[in-house]
């Protein structure tokens, strides 16, 4: 099935280690996936167009309907790698316009996302495991946006198993309190626990970088072709 959409997110990635993996752990770290962008479309939406698309072993890519969701979703999904298989995945977040969309299969769709989306994983360096790449058009602010997206590269490099588990939560649920978050794990927590954790992964500089990605007026960024 082919859809038009005008401005989408894409996010390409690739499995961290991949080489030292069995074919059985990288089957388990795509049904974390799979599964981690399930539970993001039932707390935030449907905003993933199809479902994630593996190909070339250790690469996957998906699309999004709502570019404002794309780093959250990205922060989340490797939150829950970390936390349930101490694996990693790099993402590039491509976002633009889009000539169609394939649901049935992302990897035959066309346009400027996706094009952004796979150049950026391909140039990614070793420094980062996350980035941003936006068209040309957009000016200075592409070069804003690339430096929040790669702090926050650097912040979940440092998080720990536990760290990753909490933010994961506070990422699912926006408005819960620390004390919610506590008595959403098991064994359930106190609320001092989380508050530690969440300090400890630097969590107050990602919600910020996150609130920003997603106040963002894409649609009007992308398409506006004066935009600085």
């Amino acid at each position: 099935m082919v859809q038009t959409y005008q401005v989408i997110a894409v996010l390409s990635g690739d499995i961290i280690g991949s080489t030292d993996l069995t074919a059985a752990e990288i089957g388990r770290i795509r049904d974390v996936i799979r599964e981690t962008v399930a539970r993001f479309e039932y707390d935030w939406g449907d905003v993933v167009i199809g479902t994630p698309e593996f190909f070339s072993g250790d690469a996957w890519q998906l699309a999004m309907t709502a570019p404002q969701y794309a780093l959250r979703l990205c922060v989340l999904i490797r939150a829950e790698l970390l936390a349930r298989l101490d694996a990693d995945t790099r993402i590039s977040i491509g976002i633009g316009h889009v000539e169609d969309v394939r649901q049935d299969d992302i990897a035959l769709s066309s346009g400027e996302a996706f094009i952004l989306s796979g150049r950026a994983l391909s140039k990614m360096t070793g420094y980062f495991d996350l980035t941003t790449h936006l068209p040309e058009r957009v000016g200075p602010l592409s070069d804003w946006v690339l430096a929040t997206t790669h702090i926050c590269s650097a912040f979940l490099r440092n998080w720990t198993r536990r760290q990753a588990e909490i933010s994961g939560l506070a990422l699912l649920h926006k408005d819960a309190t620390h004390e919610d978050i506590g008595g959403l794990l098991t064994p359930n927590v106190r609320k001092q626990t989380v508050t530690d954790s969440l300090r400890g992964a630097n969590w107050r500089a990602v919600q910020e970088a996150l609130i920003v990605f997603e106040e963002t007026d894409w649609h009007t960024l992308i398409t506006d072709k004066t935009a600085v």
